[in-house]
């Protein structure tokens, strides 16, 4: 996402009174509350296993219903547990008939998982506030933990799953805008959807094939086409220079009415969601893009690695912008990105890159700041200067060919930076992620 999302910032995970009435699972030990996010995977312990590979997902917003098929990877644990919140299951089953499950604390608990072939999951969501699942305008945002409020999953940024989806139940006259698969692992908040009144139009083609387009709501068109002029440029820069595309042939950004309060987007590959209000701005389609590439395309291991997604994003973003368009157009966002870290800084003030894992939790923990954004991408640019950006354009595609669908760290891009180079990064490590206060001063 573009800066800190406004209408994210006020979230908390809301645990609700599910139906118990299901039959019991056979195992009954307490993994504690999932509504209390404590690990890098959204609240579900690390050793709840086995972790999923890919999610059949049928969704219909007409009766608010949801079928889930979900496959997982080889484990000899018998039993699996899902996030749920959100959600009021109906039945849960397998190839060969009913299983045991019942949910607990807003998470869902299945026993005698078979070793091959998927669990069925039948079940009722609702409509959620702006922020925390299905809102009203009809998109969907799932960041970061609330997947469990539209279907059965795993909210930790590591965990990678591949995805097909089918959406019905919406008007005639509206369009639902979504990939019917994704064929690389992404977290599961990359999921999403958007219903309404869309008029789309294609930009252009990469030299690598990929087709970039635009979608806009009514009244839209003119500042669309503003905003994404320089996207397929940007995107063809990105595949060139840092590595290939790995979420299909097509992608764009698509405009969502998420309100007057709103900013930035949300990088729901291939098609990531843009606020009505910034679909003029070029550097907000550019930033969502490269997330294709960090964030997205590689994961981060824990939220403490935000720094590695929404910092490394922030930095490329205005490098590809910048090496498709001119000198003062990326001198310009760096202007633009040194106000908005003073400003913030005047009201708050942290760590950008924290030490541990799977310790904070992204929101109530208050990393989602504007501070890891910009610190993250001014430090970029500071090994850029000393190492100049050609040489880390270059480290970057290498590190991003040997990680793509894995989830990794700040601490081993870092490494990977001193080590392919001999650079020593200790000292800017320190004076942008690791300490507090204005870095200019």
């Amino acid at each position: 996402m573009r800066f800190a999302l406004l209408i994210l910032v006020a979230l908390a995970v809301q645990a609700c009174d599910d139906d118990t009435s299901a039959t019991p699972v056979v195992e009954e030990v307490d993994r504690g509350d999932p509504n209390d996010p404590k690990s890098d995977r959204g609240g579900i312990p690390a050793d709840w296993t086995p972790r999923i590979a890919t999610t059949w997902l049928h969704v219909d917003v007409g009766d608010m219903t949801g079928e889930a098929s979900i496959w997982f990877e080889p484990s000899r644990s018998k039993t699996v547990s899902l996030e749920a919140s959100g959600l009021a299951i109906d039945d849960v089953y397998d190839d060969d008939g009913s299983v045991p499950w019942e949910v607990r604390l807003g998470a869902l608990h299945i026993a005698h998982v078979a070793a091959s072939g998927p669990i069925h999951i039948d079940y009722h969501f609702k409509r959620e506030k702006q922020g925390e699942g299905l809102a009203k305008n009809g998109s969907t945002v799932l960041w970061p933990y609330f997947c469990g409020n539209l279907f059965p999953c795993r909210s930790g940024p590591a965990d990678g799953m591949q995805f097909e989806m089918q959406v019905s139940g919406y008007a005639s006259t509206s369009k639902a805008i979504y990939p019917e698969e994704l064929i690389a692992d992404a977290p599961s908040y990359t999921l999403a959807f958007a219903i309404g009144k869309y008029t789309c139009q294609d930009l252009g083609k990469t030299d690598a094939g990929t087709t970039v387009e635009v979608c806009w709501l009514p009244n839209g068109k003119t500042k669309a086409l503003k905003g994404s002029k320089d996207l397929t440029a940007a995107f063809d820069w990105l595949e060139q220079h840092i590595g290939a595309y790995t979420f299909g042939k097509r992608a764009g950004s698509i405009a969502v009415a998420w309100g007057a309060s709103s900013a930035g987007g949300m990088e729901h590959h291939p098609y990531w969601h843009i606020t009505t209000s910034e679909m003029d701005l070029p550097m907000t389609h550019v930033h969502e893009a490269v997330h294709g590439w960090f964030g997205t395309g590689v994961r981060m291991q824990c939220w403490e690695d935000f720094v590695l997604s929404e910092g490394t994003t922030s930095y490329l973003a205005a490098r590809a912008l910048g090496a498709v368009t001119d000198p003062a157009t990326e001198d310009a966002v760096w202007a633009d990105y040194r106000d908005t870290l003073d400003y913030t800084l005047e009201d708050e003030d942290i760590i950008a890159w924290p030490s541990t894992c799977g310790k904070v939790d992204i929101l109530k923990g208050g990393l989602f700041s504007n501070i890891v954004y910009m610190k993250g991408a001014f430090f970029w640019k500071a090994v850029a200067d000393e190492i100049t950006p050609e040489v880390l354009d270059s480290v970057l595609a290498r590190f991003y060919e040997a990680h793509v669908g894995t989830a990794t760290t700040m601490g081993a891009l870092v490494t990977a930076v001193e080590e392919d180079t001999g650079f020593d990064t200790g000292p800017l490590v320190k004076h942008w992620l690791h300490s507090k206060g204005n870095p200019f001063d």
